[in-house]
């Protein structure tokens, strides 16, 4: 009895190769108009035409229409496409060996995430497209991967245990609400370095230098 495949098997393994291909160039060109629209939104505002936005991915205005039918569904992707991998870097971090380090490392990264991202966060939620459901579901993976990270650090005397989630929430949301002709990267630097100081057990970080002058830190 022969054991190999008959004529009429052998097509059938093409369509799936080909449709493994369509599903790739579909994410990739899903990731080239998130990232040609962040590009533009951050420099243009939100009411860059579709067609820029196009342009820029090097796709097609109806390939952009059929990722996302509207601004709304573009907004929240992009919000999602910045959020989820901060909810892996916190997930990761609650796994290393370290964890007041990794702990420490993260709110860097999240001040320096949020900073950079503010400027759009507010147009979208300018625009009057309503964002909140979205916005409640990635904050609230972000909170749950977070709370584990500190949870870890507690665990292993790094972090003070008086310390809750909401007040580690409070110091980000504050750190990326900074006006940002006032806080520049590098007192970005130092605030953070203060905010971790407050939260670690026994720390006390060489803060980094500031361009400020000292008569610029008040203002009336």
């Amino acid at each position: 009895m022969s054991t190999g495949t008959t004529g009429r098997e052998q097509p059938e393994a093409a369509p799936q190769a080909s449709e493994r291909h369509l599903r790739a160039d579909a994410q990739r060109n899903r990731e080239r108009i998130l990232e040609a629209a962040t590009a533009l939104m951050a420099t243009h505002g939100i009411d860059v035409p579709i067609d820029e936005i196009a342009r820029l991915a090097q796709v097609g205005v109806g390939t952009v229409y059929r990722n996302f039918p509207t601004k709304g569904a573009l907004f929240e992707a992009l919000l999602m496409a910045r959020i989820a991998p901060l909810v892996a870097a916190a997930r990761s971090a609650a796994t290393a060996d370290d964890p007041g380090d990794a702990f420490v490392t993260f709110v860097r990264q999240v001040s320096d995430e949020f900073a950079d991202f503010r400027a759009l966060a507010d147009a979208m939620a300018e625009s009057g497209v309503d964002l909140s459901a979205t916005k409640q579901h990635i904050s609230g993976d972000l909170i749950v991967a977070v709370e584990e990270l500190l949870r870890r650090a507690q665990e292993a005397g790094r972090v003070r245990p008086d310390v809750t989630i909401s007040d580690v929430s409070a110091m980000m949301a504050g750190l990326s609400h900074a006006d940002p002709s006032f806080m520049d990267p590098p007192q970005r630097q130092r605030c953070v370095a203060l905010v971790c100081d407050s939260l670690l057990v026994g720390a006390r970080s060489v803060l980094p230098q500031s361009d400020l002058a000292p008569s610029s830190s008040i203002r009336g």
